[in-house]
């Protein structure tokens, strides 16, 4: 079963983990969050856990001094499940 509204989906269940302060509306399917670590540190032990957790804000803007930012997205192929894994998996990380 298809997720038609997963990026809220996504958004709801990351905002409500201690160490994560959404940032951004809901556009389309993307959202950007801040964490309690740096970004490129969560998305590192995201990845050993085997979620793709998004993109470093500073990568795209390297002197704006967002290095705890994420820009995360969720299309309409992601499952419960997926969100599930990523809040879970966030929860252990920050």
């Amino acid at each position: 079963r298809l997720n038609h509204e997963a990026a809220c989906d996504l958004a709801d269940a990351l905002e409500v983990i201690d160490g994560v302060e959404l940032l951004t509306p809901r556009f389309f399917n993307e959202f950007a969050f801040r964490t309690s670590k740096p970004a490129a540190d969560v998305l590192a032990d995201l990845d050993k856990r085997g979620v793709v957790g998004g993109v470093r804000a500073s990568r795209l803007m390297p002197r704006a001094g967002l290095d705890d930012v994420i820009i995360c997205a969720a299309t309409e192929c992601t499952t419960a499940e997926d969100i599930d894994a990523y809040a879970n998996a966030l929860k252990e990380i920050v």
